[in-house]
């Protein structure tokens, strides 16, 4: 199987996107992280490796990977996480999050199909829905270890 970074890119150059040097050192750090970063942390982050980019610069960039569904917005921590390539390819899949209040650790997990409710809000309510986001905060295997 690629590598979440190496998918990412072939998406990239697939939708006519160049490979930036800091789209691409943005895909690394989500790779490797555990947790959602913020575009703030992103920055620092980038800033560490000489790269220059300014916060508008890098929330561009994740809207864009966001859009591709490479990552996506964790609201409860205002952060972003990579999509994992095996719910990438399937596009139907729900897309829930555990998100650690502790360690601010983001689990991803492949949920209930949430499609019937949506045609249903559509049907009863006339709404239009664009997105839906569905997030469980609490403390993580590790840190409800660690507490005890």
């Amino acid at each position: 199987m690629k590598s979440y970074v190496c998918f990412s890119v072939e998406c990239l150059q697939d939708a006519g996107y160049k490979i930036t040097e800091s789209r691409q050192t943005i895909l690394e750090f989500l790779s490797k992280s555990q947790k959602a970063l913020s575009p703030y942390e992103i920055q620092d982050l980038l800033k560490r490796r000489g790269i220059k980019a300014d916060v508008v610069t890098i929330y561009r960039v994740l809207e864009l990977f966001e859009k591709l569904n490479l990552v996506h917005k964790i609201l409860a921590v205002n952060g972003y996480v990579r999509c994992h390539t095996e719910q990438i390819k399937k596009p139907q899949a729900c897309h829930h999050y555990l998100v650690c209040k502790n360690c601010q650790s983001v689990e991803e997990v492949e949920g209930e199909n949430l499609a019937p409710l949506e045609k249903k809000i559509v049907k009863n309510y006339c709404f239009d829905i664009a997105s839906h986001y569905l997030e469980f905060t609490g403390l993580c295997a590790k840190c409800r270890k660690s507490k005890k």
